[in-house]
């Protein structure tokens, strides 16, 4: 259960997502533009009750791929049990690429040459690489530090009660990131971004075209920093916590 509330509450954190997405970028959508504060509710939402679900189904609710890895560094997680949590994380951004594609299938198919790859992972404004690198690993480190030590006292709270909080957390943690740092796309998450983009190359996904997917951005950015982000985070957590 444990396993599944992984794929369960990445499923339902990339869905919401990803599905505001296309819809502020295809056509023939109810939505059809970005609005900024739109945009910080359904990520946040979206985030939130990812946490929560998998919180509810007894999950640990990694829900990213650099904080399976920090704690497989910190925290005594073994590789067996992170290799299963990521490979529930890579399924599951499958599934939301895949449902995604379904349900706006016209959509895209009425979207020609319009951009898409965005829709399924994060870019910036303007591309920086060094600045973008070093963006990402403050942005992961702020985020996950701002759940970890919020939550660090849900643990003798009832189920219920412990899913509530992560997911409000996860929901005011997400909202004041997207709020004060807007330069790229911080991803914050090598699941959102490079897991989808592994599969946004693969499915038939309708006018894809030619459009490729800027692999050196998101694995040096996307993966590369996020991940340090997140193995920060665990072991300054891990390090304050010792200490209180």
């Amino acid at each position: 259960m444990t396993y599944l509330s992984e794929f369960v509450g990445s499923l339902i954190f990339l869905l919401g997502g990803y599905a505001y997405m296309c819809n502020i970028s295809l056509k023939k959508t109810l939505v059809s533009a970005l609005n900024y504060i739109e945009l910080v509710f359904a990520w946040s939402l979206a985030v939130g009750f990812g946490l929560a679900v998998a919180a509810i189904m007894g999950g640990p609710a990694y829900l990213n791929p650099g904080v399976v890895i920090g704690c497989v560094i910190f925290s005594g997680l073994g590789i067996t049990d992170a290799a299963i949590y990521l490979l529930m994380e890579f399924l599951a951004a499958g599934t939301a690429v895949f449902v995604c594609m379904i349900f706006f299938w016209d959509s895209f198919k009425a979207s020609g040459d319009a951009p898409k790859r965005g829709i399924f992972s994060a870019y910036p404004v303007e591309k920086n690489m060094p600045l973008n690198f070093i963006q990402e690993i403050i942005a992961t480190f702020v985020f996950l530090f701002l759940v970890f030590m919020s939550i660090a006292g849900v643990s003798g709270l009832k189920a219920g009660n412990q899913s509530l909080i992560v997911g409000l957390v996860g929901f005011g943690a997400v909202a004041f990131l997207a709020l004060t740092l807007n330069s790229t796309g911080f991803s914050m998450n090598a699941m959102r971004s490079v897991f989808s983009s592994v599969w946004f190359a693969i499915l038939p996904i309708p006018n894809k075209g030619k459009e490729k997917v800027d692999w050196s951005y998101q694995l040096i950015v996307n993966l590369v920093g996020s991940s340090i982000g997140g193995v920060l985070a665990v072991f300054v957590t891990g390090l304050i916590k010792g200490m209180m």
